[in-house]
Formats: structure tokens, C-alpha cells, sequence
């Protein structure tokens, strides 16, 4: 078992090898290959010291994805492809390879989903996704400045009235 001061100073040829032990009381106990763990250098906005996430998968099947902070493994976001849940949405390309500072970076979007008791107000927030360059494993939540998108955008569309 590596531990945190160990596996942030593994050398690249060595971090495959390397893994860090995970204890979530939600998701169990478990090793994250360092290969799979996102480096986010600012935080998610309102958490600036967890910098360090894993991304678990749901179920088979399912849009839904889990951002696991290994800093904290009882903080845990809903994250989903906007593009799974949200008909004719674009990603924001250029400003997310702007702010990762890349050129032509192969990225991946999420973005964070709020699921209340009741699933059919379920709302994702585009305007602030999750951008991760995926050759390196730095990611970042960028805030986009565009009325298109919203921190709350309904997942289910509102039944008309009447």
C-alpha cells in the first residue's frame, strides 16, 4: 500500500505500479491505480484542498459517473457527460483546451449532477464543468461566461401545465 506522500513522489515510469488505498464508507475499501487519479491544482470550486479525484463508475449502463475525492473519500460528486443527459448540448472545446492551457489536448467533460428525493428535479450544472486532459490527468472546473448554460439546468424537462 502507497501512501499519499509516496505515490505523489513516484516517478512516471514507476506510477503504474503504484496505488493508493481508498476507505469510503459509501464506496468501500479499495486501491486507485495512480495512473487513474485526477489532479485538479485548484480544487473544485468550494473545495480548494481536495485535489486529488477518482472517477467511479455507477452501474453498467448508467449515464452516471462518481468524482471520489481521494483527499476526502467522504466527498463525492454526481458527474455525468453533458451530452448524455442534455439533447443538442456542445461541448465548450476551446475554452476548456484555454483553460488547461493545451493546444490540442484530448479532453473529457463532466459535469456535476444534483439528485434530490425526488429524481425527476434532478439538474446538471453546465455552466461550471469538469475538464480533464486526459494524457496528463490535470483537470480543472472552469466557469463558463455564456447564458446558454446554467447551474441548474432540469435533466427532466418540466411537465406543461394544464
Amino acid at each position: 500500500m502507497a501512501s499519499t506522500a509516496e505515490s505523489a513522489a513516484v516517478p512516471e515510469n514507476d506510477a503504474a505500479r503504484e496505488s493508493i488505498h481508498v476507505r469510503s464508507t459509501r464506496f468501500g475499501t479499495f486501491d486507485v491505480p495512480s495512473h487513474r487519479v485526477l489532479e485538479f491544482p485548484a480544487g473544485l470550486i468550494g473545495f480548494p484542498r481536495h485535489r486529488r479525484y477518482v472517477i467511479l463508475d455507477h452501474r453498467p449502463g448508467s449515464p452516471f459517473k462518481w468524482l471520489l475525492s481521494i483527499d476526502d473519500p467522504e466527498l463525492a460528486f454526481a458527474v455525468a457527460h453533458p451530452g448524455e443527459l442534455v439533447a443538442g448540448y456542445e461541448a465548450p472545446v476551446e475554452h476548456a483546451s484555454k483553460a488547461l492551457g493545451v493546444e490540442s489536448p484530448d479532453l473529457a467533460l463532466f459535469a456535476i449532477v444534483t439528485i434530490p428525493p425526488d429524481p425527476r428535479l434532478m439538474t446538471i450544472n453546465l455552466m461550471a464543468p469538469v475538464v480533464v486532459d486526459v494524457r496528463t490527468r490535470v483537470a480543472r472546473q472552469i466557469v463558463l461566461e455564456d447564458a446558454r448554460f446554467s447551474t441548474a439546468h432540469r435533466v427532466v424537462p418540466e411537465a406543461p401545465a394544464g
